[in-house]
């Protein structure tokens, strides 16, 4: 991110597509220096060692937007990388659950448990080069596209979602024991760059049908379970024959969606006597 002057709609598009490697090649750069948590775009470190030598270099957490470096936020603006649409591919992975959960946990408990979540989903996002998209309550979603994660970025979130559900069905996923999480995967066009008002840059995000649609398939996953939309199993080269498949309703539309279950759901817990 070191270009002086705007960009063209061509130059953002080529950006975050990966015709113009730039920003992988930077995170991947990044990703070599310790330590977390890191900025969401080009992976500066925040914390530890690598913290000492990348602050004084402009790269320090910026007050305002503290899931972004302030060299991050500054090109934004500078370029003015507002945002295209481009092929992605969503994430979104919750907690089945967790209201009765809440209740049931003291709530130091409970904001413990959270965190292993958090933690657990945001190091597999980020294992398989997706962006941690947002945190929200009980939610975490994931943002793969060509730009930081490839060509392949539906087979990465795929990888991604298989290794979040297996490791949040250890018992030790939690002091709690395991994490009920439902998780979905679903692809298509959205508007992808810095959201906020003219001249400032509140986050860098996706906007667009693909995002709602993906977070109604999570809804939909049991605990344990990753769904995987049509149009992801299409691009991974995944046969649904052998596989369970349903269709899953979308509030707003006639249609329904259909998914492939890609990995069941974990067991109901045995009733204790």
């Amino acid at each position: 991110m070191t270009a002086q002057g705007g960009m063209s709609a061509d130059e953002v598009r080529a950006f975050l597509t990966g015709e113009s490697p730039g920003l992988a090649s930077m995170r991947k750069m990044f990703r070599r220096v310790p330590s977390d948590p890191r900025c969401k775009v080009c992976a500066a470190p925040f914390g530890g060692i690598g913290s000492l030598a990348f602050k004084p270099a402009g790269f320090g957490r910026s007050s305002g937007n503290p899931s972004l470096c302030m060299k991050c936020v500054t090109e934004l603006r500078k370029r003015g990388l507002s945002g295209v649409e481009i092929p992605v591919t969503l994430l979104f992975t919750d907690v089945r659950g967790s209201t009765g959960m809440g209740e049931r946990m003291r709530p130091r408990e409970f904001h413990a448990f959270l965190d292993h979540f958090y933690r657990l989903a945001s190091d597999a996002i980020v294992r398989h080069d997706g962006l941690v998209d947002k945190i929200v309550g009980d939610e975490v979603i994931g943002l793969f596209f060509g730009g930081i994660t490839g060509p392949h970025h539906q087979a990465a979130a795929v990888a991604a979602a298989l290794d979040l559900a297996e490791r949040a069905a250890k018992p030790g996923a939690t002091p709690s024991g395991p994490i009920p999480a439902g998780t979905a995967v679903h692809t298509g066009e959205a508007f992808v760059g810095a959201t906020g008002p003219a001249g400032t840059v509140n986050d860098f995000t996706a906007l667009g049908d693909v995002v709602n649609t993906t977070a109604r398939l999570a809804s939909a996953a049991a605990a344990g379970e990753v769904l995987i939309s049509m149009a992801v199993a299409e691009a991974t080269g995944t046969s649904p024959a052998g596989l369970a498949c349903r269709t899953v309703p979308i509030r707003g539309r006639t249609e329904p969606t259909e998914v492939v279950v890609l990995r069941r759901a974990d067991p109901e817990p045995a009733a204790s006597s």
